[in-house]
């Protein structure tokens, strides 16, 4: 393969890449309902926060956007992002609306009497970003979700060589499996690990040498052993770089950061027909989302960023011929306060997600939806954005999720090809929201394999 643009994906290629926006996004501020009576109350709970409708000329002002089967509701997107709206007009994205962790179904009424099962560490970065990744609400694990949902399509490949998890932001449970090892690159593929420069993780000689110590018959068990897994290692490297730096990606990525990642995923998907891969899971990183303080110029620069990102791939994704393919979808560690807290916004626990890929228009057609998109999940109305009564455990807006990442990771793994048989095996807590034997996908959102 010479140029990304000549040669498509596999037909049977498939690929999840998944943006994690860490620090806690504030969602209610992505998507804001823009009826007259609901945007009243949006603007009431939001206070100084909210962001002008449509038409006002003010700052941030927010973007009208095609959606379907809302029952008169309208919404708008945060003026931020502009290429999201383009791809929900045109039916490639979507919103998941409240979704978060859940260990069970909850109500405000459970939770103050304190009968409700909770996940661990509500409310808590480190806590929550774990959960998310493992896809286990009440205890810890060495593997995530992504990485067990690996495990179960190993076979999927034509090779396994390259790992199926590919990470482009260091060591990530997420992609972690009992047989599965995540792949970390960089922003331009591999660390040469036979090259010369400071970035390298070996010099010459020592792999020389690893190699020449794997291939003897050295009675150092432990120095053999070491010696082959630097010579795998170097191997697989070599293998992935060879595929990697044939793709050439014409559309341009501007900036640094999510752009430049995703550019290093679109250039793995063009190297996944060398490198036999027909199933995919990537992982990249946007920071900078824990705004307790001036919400309004931060958020807007985070969602910006994330938009032109988006739109690149989305591009790229076009040259590969994978639009069809490819389904990017965004978490957060939780979602944030409705009332703000003097500039910014706390800690909380529903927010809204990104889904986007050609599947979601597959799946409005298959619905007999032919234009624009709309919005899966629950999206709170009137009387549920609220504060101190209607989804709102507290007094600050912290909407309890009325979708679970269970249901959310399920319908990514069905359509990325996992047998319902096996959606236990990968989520373990799917049966307390959603029937593995059922005949539609969780949300409705995707279609399945």
């Amino acid at each position: 393969m010479t140029n990304a643009a000549a040669d498509s994906v596999e037909d049977d290629y498939r690929a999840l890449v998944c943006v994690f926006l860490t620090g806690g996004c504030d969602s209610y501020n992505l998507l804001v309902p823009t009826s007259s009576a609901e945007y009243t109350n949006y603007s009431r709970v939001r206070t100084g926060l909210a962001l002008p409708l449509p038409g006002s000329g003010g700052t941030d002002e927010l973007l009208p956007v095609d959606l379907s089967a809302t029952g008169g509701r309208t919404f708008g997107l945060h003026g931020a992002v502009p290429q999201l709206r383009a791809r929900m007009n045109e039916g490639n994205a979507t919103i998941l609306a409240n979704v978060g962790t859940l260990a069970e179904p909850v109500n405000v009424s459970a939770i103050r009497a304190g009968s409700a099962l909770l996940p661990r560490a509500l409310f808590s970065h480190n806590s929550q970003q774990a959960t998310w990744q493992t896809g286990l609400t009440r205890d810890g694990s060495a593997t995530g979700w992504g990485g067990r949902l690996a495990d179960r399509l190993l076979s999927r490949n034509i090779s396994n060589d390259v790992s199926m998890g590919v990470s482009l932001a260091g060591n990530q449970t997420l992609l972690v499996g009992n047989n599965t090892i995540p792949f970390s690159i960089g922003q331009d593929g591999v660390t040469s690990l036979t090259g010369t420069g400071s970035t390298n993780l070996f010099d010459l000689e020592r792999v020389t040498a690893a190699r020449s110590i794997a291939a003897g018959s050295s009675e150092h068990l432990l120095m053999k052993a070491f010696a082959e897994e630097t010579r795998a290692s170097v191997e697989v490297s070599e293998q992935f770089s060879a595929a990697f730096n044939q793709v050439n990606i014409r559309s341009s990525f501007s900036g640094a950061g999510i752009s430049r990642d995703l550019r290093a995923v679109a250039r793995s998907i063009g190297s996944s027909r060398d490198l036999g891969l027909r199933r995919q899971i990537f992982f990249v990183e946007l920071g900078g989302f824990d705004h307790h303080a001036a919400l309004a110029g931060p958020l807007r620069g985070g969602l910006s960023r994330l938009d032109s990102a988006l739109a690149s791939f989305w591009e790229a994704l076009g040259e590969l011929d994978a639009q069809e393919n490819v389904v990017t979808f965004t978490c957060s560690d939780f979602g944030r306060t409705l009332r703000s807290n003097g500039g910014g916004t706390d800690h909380a626990w529903g927010g809204n997600a990104i889904v986007m890929g050609g599947p979601v228009r597959q799946r409005l057609l298959s619905d007999g939806i032919s234009s624009g998109s709309r919005i899966y999940g629950s999206y709170p109305d009137e009387s549920e954005l609220s504060l101190g009564r209607g989804l709102d455990v507290g007094s600050n807006g912290r909407m309890i999720p009325t979708t679970s990442t269970d249901e959310y990771f399920a319908e990514l793994a069905l359509w990325l090809g996992l047998s319902r048989g096996e959606l236990e095996d990968v989520l373990p807590n799917i049966g307390s929201f959603y029937s593995p034997g059922a005949t539609d996908t969780p949300l409705g959102m995707l279609p399945a394999v």
